[in-house]
């Protein structure tokens, strides 16, 4: 069968490589979906990516069972299904508090994504359920990342949310704030990008962060909430000129090239605001994904703006690297 292969920087290579075999208790998953993710492309382009060459990425994963081994969980070929790959112990400290996503025996199972197939214990399969897409399931691991977000952050009824950042995770907080009652503003520089957000259920959108605009839609006050979904230090120091007395600020997204904020701490203190962040997920996150996307309170069809065979995965990563579009795909079938 055939794998991408990193080798190192920009070093993305198709290869055939032996077939999987299940072992007991694991299953062969013939790969459907497989979306390209920031972290993919940190990979692709860092120094650091050719510390474990080659290796195949890609963990936002969704296809179709093709072998099993023994003790199957009650899975059977044929069965589509899509994959976890944080395997949490349930009996550690941070299991035992809730917060899995910190498990102190983490297994990271390298789910080898962009490939024709891989090999996975049946435990971190999830079915996908009938009349849901594979490749809308293969948003089901970025989507619980943003409802771990949404967990910590306070959001009572009509609450004016504001998502800096309309790339494909920004799209996802905004359908699930819409989804839990809020009034969603969405500011981004594309102004594609924030067509999109306004289709996808965005009540007002704003061309970059203008505090002005941003005020002048909620009253003079600021958000209640304001999700950063950008990695850049000067998008994160300037939400807490955006937010209103007694909301939040989740940092959602990491910064890459790492940086310093500078923040006054009488924001917080005296404008009682707080900072939350957010990482990875915890087995019910990915549950709670699977069914946002069943039962269509999260659609995901109009993010996905391109598609690629695995033979041209190295585009898929080029496109998202120079950020055009919104999401790519590497798919079995075009």
């Amino acid at each position: 069968m055939k794998a991408a292969l990193l080798y190192g920087h920009n070093d993305l290579r198709i290869e055939d490589v032996p077939e999987p075999r299940a072992g007991t208790g694991e299953a062969v998953v013939a790969i459907h979906a497989s979306g390209v993710c920031p972290s993919d492309i940190r990979s692709y382009t860092g120094s650091g990516a050719a510390k474990r060459a080659p290796w195949t990425p890609g963990h936002e994963v969704a296809g179709v069972i093709s072998e099993l081994g023994g003790d199957t969980g009650g899975f059977a070929e044929g069965d589509r299904v899509v994959l976890d790959w944080r395997g949490v112990c349930g009996r550690c400290h941070e299991c035992a508090r809730g917060a899995a996503n910190f498990c102190e025996n983490l297994v990271k199972f390298p789910i080898a994504g962009f490939a024709d197939a891989t090999v996975m214990p049946v435990t971190q399969l999830r079915r996908v359920p009938d009349g849901l897409s594979l490749e809308a399931a293969s948003f089901c691991e970025p989507l619980a990342c943003v409802v771990n977000a949404h967990r910590a952050l306070p959001m009572p009824l009509t609450s004016n949310v504001l998502v800096l950042g309309a790339g494909p995770i920004g799209l996802l907080h905004t359908q699930v704030a819409r989804s839990r009652g809020a009034r969603v503003i969405v500011a981004d520089l594309k102004p594609e990008r924030l067509e999109t957000a306004s289709a996808l259920g965005a009540h007002d959108t704003v061309v970059g962060s203008d505090r002005e605009a941003v005020r002048a839609l909620t009253e003079g006050r600021g958000a209640d909430v304001v999700i950063v979904t950008v990695g850049s230090p000067a998008v994160i120091a300037g939400a807490f000129d955006l937010v209103a007395r007694n909301g939040a600020v989740n940092l959602f997204a990491g910064t890459h090239p790492k940086g310093v904020v500078e923040l006054n701490p009488d924001v917080p203190h005296y404008d009682q605001v707080a900072i939350t962040g957010s990482h990875d997920f915890i087995p019910n996150d990915f549950a709670t994904a699977l069914r946002l996307l069943e039962f269509g309170l999260v659609d995901v069809a109009p993010l996905i703006s391109h598609r690629f065979s695995l033979d041209s995965v190295a585009d898929a990563f080029e496109t998202t690297r120079q950020q055009k579009g919104l999401k790519s795909l590497v798919v079995s079938e075009l």
